[in-house]
């Protein structure tokens, strides 16, 4: 079966340094890549503070990770997430196209146009 895009907003625990919580990001994306997938762009979004405590944290370093996988490796690559010791949480969703043609107003047909003039 084909890879599929997705994307994935991950906490990770925002205790130690700057290059310990790169690591605790980096082994997370590795569990990507031994499914057979590929990361196509990953982002640091920096340490945020939680609404509530999670796990006994009260902050987080938010990650935003795009790759590619086959759907098939997806509820194994979350079970492994969730079995972390470093990741606090983890939303993936799948991204059928890019953020800005999906943002962009559709453009108006002559249905569309009649109906708002009437």
């Amino acid at each position: 079966m084909s890879d599929r895009l997705y994307e994935a907003l991950i906490i990770v625990k925002a205790t130690g340094t700057d290059a310990e919580i790169a690591q605790h990001a980096a082994r997370l994306e590795d569990g990507i890549k031994k499914l057979g997938g590929r990361i196509a762009s990953t982002q640091s979004l920096g340490r945020r503070r939680l609404a509530y405590r999670i796990a006994r944290q009260t902050e987080g370093s938010y990650h935003l990770i795009a790759f590619h996988l086959a759907p098939e490796h997806l509820e194994p690559l979350q079970r492994q997430w969730r079995l972390s010791e470093t990741g606090v949480r983890s939303l993936i969703l799948s991204r059928s196209q890019p953020p800005e043609a999906a943002s962009a107003p559709k453009p108006a047909t002559a249905a569309t146009a009649a109906a708002v003039a009437a």
